[in-house]
């Protein structure tokens, strides 16, 4: 949290510069336990704009951890449900859940639900997206970038959105600033 701190001092340094051309927001990722609780207390997770619950263990378990990700998308501060599968192709197969009760539960809090474009990750892929927007949920697209090459990857989620048929309107990348801000903080208070 320290490090936190420091980077939440120059981001609001570099907010202020560039006031009214760009504007940087405080997130954070963090690890979905098996409980579903996240890994942060809540007055942590009050210092971020915006909180993405993802899962990053029990990822080669094929039993059901739908209790576990219900969990995550119904704590408080969770804003983002990422990569929710947490699949490697050829590597790991992910969390095995039923979907469509995770899907309604994220609607019904407003929690948006990432696709992923890294291109060996495409999690969520199209046609688990399309059940996710009939349930009515709201999207992020993400590249899962680790690197500067890797921001392309954000085509691929694009491609996903595009294929599951998700218009504009439920991504949340794709809002104005100010509806943006009014949503993050909905799901900080929530």
């Amino acid at each position: 949290m320290e490090q936190a701190v420091q980077q939440h001092a120059a981001i609001d340094a570099l907010n202020q510069q560039y006031a009214g051309r760009f504007r940087l927001f405080k997130g954070i990722e963090a690890n979905i336990r098996a409980d579903g609780t996240i890994d942060m207390e809540s007055h942590e997770l009050r210092q971020f704009g915006f909180v993405v619950a993802s899962p990053h263990s029990l990822l080669r378990k094929s039993v059901d951890q739908t209790a576990r990700m219900v969990g995550a998308v119904s704590q408080p501060g969770v804003a983002i449900l990422g990569h929710p599968m947490g699949r490697k192709y050829n590597i790991r197969p992910g969390v095995t859940a039923d979907w469509d009760q995770v899907f309604d539960v994220a609607a019904a809090r407003g929690v948006a639900i990432e696709i992923d474009g890294s291109f060996d990750r495409q999690d969520v892929p199209y046609a688990l997206a399309a059940r996710a927007l009939a349930k009515g949920c709201l999207f992020a697209l993400d590249s899962d970038a680790h690197a500067h090459p890797e921001l392309t990857f954000a085509d691929i989620a694009i491609a996903h959105a595009r294929l599951a048929g998700i218009p504009t309107d439920r991504i949340i990348n794709y809002w104005p600033e100010k509806k943006l801000v009014r949503w993050m903080k909905e799901r900080t208070e929530s």
